[in-house]
């Protein structure tokens, strides 16, 4: 079940960042962790930098809550360590997965999406921004 979530909540997320990105705060975030009692989710704004394949984000959930994320991407593949800030929850745990460029030229308002989808096997982190 949960790698069907993982997999299906990937797919949602479809995406690709430019390598070479500055900071931006337009990106959003989705953070599915597991449990003994089912899954729990968290969402929220985030800035995401990437500079010469170096990813850098943090996060910030509706309740307060803050993440960080640090990795590399190599050839659209990510590889990334998840510290929930502040707790001894996910401290530079690891994670992988990919990004990808998504565009479409029928849409007014969007020219397509950049996303980042992230697992450990267990949980899912996915992060993506309208192309404008």
């Amino acid at each position: 079940m949960g790698l069907r979530l993982a997999l299906f909540v990937g797919i949602l997320f479809s995406l690709q960042l430019p390598i070479g990105c500055a900071a931006s705060s337009d990106w959003v975030f989705v953070w599915v962790s597991s449990g003994p009692g089912g899954y729990h989710t968290s969402q929220g704004k985030t800035s995401v930098g990437i500079q010469g394949g170096k990813l850098t984000a943090e996060m910030a959930d509706e309740s307060g809550v803050h993440y960080k994320l640090t990795g590399y991407i190599v050839k659209n593949k990510v590889s990334a360590k998840f510290t929930v800030v502040g707790s001894d929850y996910f401290i530079d745990s690891p994670f992988s997965g990919s990004f990808q460029t998504k565009r479409w030229s029928k849409l007014v308002d969007s020219k397509g999406r950049e996303s980042i989808a992230l697992t450990d096997g267990w949980n899912f982190i996915g992060i993506s921004r309208e192309i404008h």
